[in-house]
């Protein structure tokens, strides 16, 4: 049995500190606390920012002659972000999905459109030319574009490939490299999403046992406040711990 010898939100933001990446490349430093973030008296610089607050907490025994307590704890995770700082964001070797005869109707498509396009890559390769078209209307045929060129979507973020290389790479796994920018609502949408998978893909390893079995309970995107010209989202989740905070 492991104890959580100190606080347990000072657990998760250790956690998170380890997980999460800060889109702010130009800053050092922390930006994931306890507690609300901090946001009234901070410069455009100081975002985006996490804030971890354990809300409520219950427990019972394990057991007649067991002084243990198995518990429950919730938290508030806040990420907010400031009103028209961008930042670029790289993307290494994401996966789009695998090459099939069905591409070019059911396309690939980027979650957020790249300003810029290091590589599309079939199983590893790089296709000779990828370019940019304003709108899927300005796709070329897929008949009629040249072999090794790949087209995307200014608006939407769809791909569109050659049918030569349709039938070539079939089945071959599409990667890509890419830039694009991030700012207000989308980056604190995009870290709380960040946040979700990190929880569920690494909280077995990530909390050495002491926190365990993780429960979202809600998450939420509250509307941006003009004031302080900042988005937010908050997300709520249970954990299980044993003996809360004691060794302290």
């Amino acid at each position: 049995m492991t104890l959580v010898k100190v606080e347990p939100e000072r657990v998760l933001v250790n956690f998170l500190r380890t997980q999460i990446t800060d889109p702010n490349s130009s800053r050092s430093g922390q930006w994931i606390y306890e507690d609300f973030p901090r946001v009234e008296d901070l410069g455009n610089a100081s975002f985006p920012r996490i804030g971890v607050t354990a809300l409520t907490e219950s427990g019972q025994r394990m057991g007649i002659f067991d002084d243990n307590s198995l518990d429950t704890v919730s938290f508030q995770i806040d990420v907010v972000a400031k009103k028209d700082r961008l930042y670029s964001i790289t993307v290494t070797a994401e996966a789009l999905g695998t090459m099939v005869s069905t591409v070019n109707s059911n396309r690939f498509t980027y979650d957020f459109v790249p300003t810029t396009i290091t590589n599309v890559q079939h199983g590893g390769v790089s296709y000779g030319t990828v370019s940019f078209v304003n709108t899927d209307a300005n796709f070329t045929t897929p008949a009629d574009l040249a072999a090794g060129t790949v087209e995307v979507s200014r608006s939407t973020g769809n791909l569109n490939f050659s049918s030569v290389d349709v039938a070539a790479h079939d089945t071959q796994a599409i990667t890509s490299t890419y830039i694009y920018p991030l700012e207000g609502k989308k980056c604190a949408q995009k870290i709380a999403r960040e946040i979700i998978k990190d929880i569920k893909n690494n909280w077995r390893t990530g909390f050495s046992d002491s926190l365990f079995n993780p429960k979202k309970i809600g998450g939420n995107p509250l509307p941006f406040d003009e004031d302080l010209g900042i988005y937010r989202y908050t997300l709520e989740y249970q954990f299980q711990t044993f003996n809360a905070g004691e060794g302290l």
